[in-house]
């Protein structure tokens, strides 16, 4: 017996199944991934204050991103000798013979750190003068 008579099922017809459910949960993924990217905390600006600036909780440093711009805008750092500064900011996360690393903030997905902000100092030798940037 041929099967001529009966009309073999299109690839759609024999997948549309599990098909449909996998191309809606990749599309919602989608959506509740780039709304999670896409989502900016709103900035408060703080004035400099030692003691949140070294306050670490589960997250981070809650009150560094906040104080950033008063450091930077107001020039606290420019002209503090090594020694000052350390005092100011406290115990840098990483440091070398000229240059102090303060993080800022850190965002993760699980282990892995998808963004860090941190702030590099490079003391000068002569103290005129200190480079303060930011590196993201």
């Amino acid at each position: 017996m041929d099967n001529e008579l009966i009309p073999e099922r299109t690839w759609w017809k024999k997948n549309w199944k599990w098909i449909i459910p996998l191309a809606l949960f990749m599309g919602v993924g989608m959506i509740v991934l780039l709304s999670a990217s896409l989502h900016n905390e709103p900035k408060h600006e703080m004035a400099f204050d030692k003691t949140k600036w070294n306050t670490k909780n589960d997250m981070g440093y809650a009150h560094r991103n906040d104080m950033l711009n008063d450091l930077i805008i107001n020039k606290k750092l420019k002209r503090l000798k090594k020694e000052e500064v350390l005092e100011m900011l406290g115990s840098p996360e990483r440091s070398d013979s000229q240059y102090l690393f303060y993080k800022i903030s850190e965002k993760r997905i699980g282990l892995f750190p998808l963004h860090v902000k941190t702030l590099v100092i490079l003391i000068s030798a002569d103290t005129t003068a200190n480079k303060v940037m930011i590196h993201e």
